[in-house]
């Protein structure tokens, strides 16, 4: 492809610096399976980086104008939202997007976005010398080596339901290297001091706010319940007008889907464990009855570490994954009901009054491995399967008005206690607040 250049003070990034395997800086290689572990030994192998990063933020001047921008996947959710709200909000700010991939380069390009590589020479003097620095997942969104003294802004990608950070043992997972004196406490350090360079962490809701400053070892004049800028979609326009919308993209996403109804099924991410949520060949038998004879699609979306265990297809399942439609957030209002174990897509779906089903087969020890915030029992109504069988008894039951209601007023439940704005105006906040943090 064609080079993009990116000048700024005469720094040059161009699109042969990207990575096209979408690997992040420091992490494991595209061929082997993401997990905590390898993602933290990464993390100590690149404590030489760290250390010469530090020195060179030390010494080199940021420009309260330039935002360096990024995440994990890619151009969308919250980081397109506060970048567009930061267009709007100040002219004279200076946005540039770090890629990680060519796909990203080009996408940046038909937006007008301004981007470099992320993991070029370039991205990380613009990352050294940026005023700001947001990101989604974490700091690899960005160059992860020049961050030091920049005014972070960590959008996040979800209210937390699983235990995050400093609050889980998962996540701090070195592997065998934990097996060597002081390694343990080394990982959990480095955490501490990372996170603590966060100056801003928005969260939907007041509720929230005790969790990450816990997870992420912050105060809560770090951490805003200034709304999520990655769930303004759920709020824009009439009710009539998202219902719209959001059908047009599944209709798009699942050709030949015609009036059928779509409930989304969407398993978390276990840390490289096997997913024991896969139906087995007679529960997508039964799956394919119940969805046909029902006039629904099961629209199937496994994280994105974990999308190889799923392989089924048919007329009425269908795979949707985050590389066919790299957000979540504009589907849902188009969606008859969402099966889920513990993603935080269910505080975001509570918004549209939908069903939920919830399908945790292994509850006690992911409760016990990762762990979690909110009382199971509390967010699923006291309702929840441990099979398909009862995933696919709630789905028939749904044709009863009474049942569906009751679905209904708990997600409309949840949707008061984890949201406190609904205006859709959340990334303008997120901006504002961050620019009155620089000044």
């Amino acid at each position: 492809m064609t080079p993009q250049r990116v000048n700024y003070g005469g720094l040059v990034g161009q699109a042969s610096a990207v990575r096209t395997d979408g690997a992040d800086a420091g992490s494991s290689s595209a061929d082997r399976p993401f997990t905590f572990a390898s993602g933290n030994r990464s993390k100590i192998l690149g404590l030489p980086r760290y250390a010469l990063g530090s020195a060179r933020s030390a010494i080199t001047r940021r420009d309260p104008r330039l935002w360096v921008i990024g995440s994990h996947f890619g151009l969308g959710d919250g980081a397109l939202a506060f970048l567009n709200a930061a267009r709007l909000a100040h002219r004279g700010l200076r946005l540039v997007w770090l890629v990680a991939t060519e796909a990203d380069a080009r996408r940046a390009t038909t937006l007008g976005i301004d981007w470099c590589a992320r993991d070029s020479s370039a991205g990380l003097e613009l990352t050294l010398r940026a005023g700001v620095a947001a990101v989604t997942h974490g700091f690899g969104d960005v160059n992860r080596y020049g961050l030091r003294g920049a005014t972070i802004v960590q959008l996040w990608h979800g209210s937390p339901l699983k235990k995050l950070h400093l609050d889980s043992p998962a996540a701090l997972n070195v592997g065998r290297l934990g097996t060597i004196p002081g390694v343990r406490p080394m990982i959990r350090e480095m955490y501490r001091r990372g996170t603590r360079q966060i100056s801003l962490f928005p969260v939907a809701a007041q509720h929230f706010v005790p969790s990450i400053c816990s997870a992420f070892d912050l105060t809560p004049t770090q951490v805003m319940a200034l709304g999520e800028p990655r769930t303004d979609v759920l709020f824009a326009g009439s009710i009539a007008e998202r219902i719209a919308r959001a059908r047009a993209l599944l209709a798009d996403r699942l050709p030949g889907l015609g009036d059928r109804r779509v409930v989304l099924y969407a398993p978390t991410w276990r840390d490289g464990e096997p997913d024991p949520s896969i139906p087995s060949p007679a529960q997508w038998a039964r799956i394919e009855d119940v969805f046909r004879r029902s006039n629904r699609v099961l629209a199937v979306r496994p994280h994105p570490l974990g999308v190889g265990a799923y392989r089924h297809s048919s007329d009425v399942v269908r795979l949707l994954t985050a590389d066919q439609q790299p957000e979540s957030m504009p589907l849902l209002w188009g969606l008859d009901a969402l099966i889920t174990d513990y993603s935080s897509m269910l505080f975001d779906m509570a918004v549209t009054g939908a069903p939920m089903i919830f399908l945790a087969p292994d509850l006690e020890h992911y409760a016990a491995s990762r762990g979690l915030y909110e009382n199971y029992a509390e967010i699923t109504g006291g309702r929840w399967s441990t099979s398909w069988d009862q995933v696919l008894d709630r789905i028939e039951g749904l044709e009863d008005p009474q049942r569906e209601q009751r679905l209904r007023d708990h997600s409309a439940s949840l949707a008061e206690t984890f949201h406190d704005h609904h205006d859709g105006r959340n990334a303008e906040r997120v901006v504002q607040q961050v620019l009155q943090l620089r000044s």
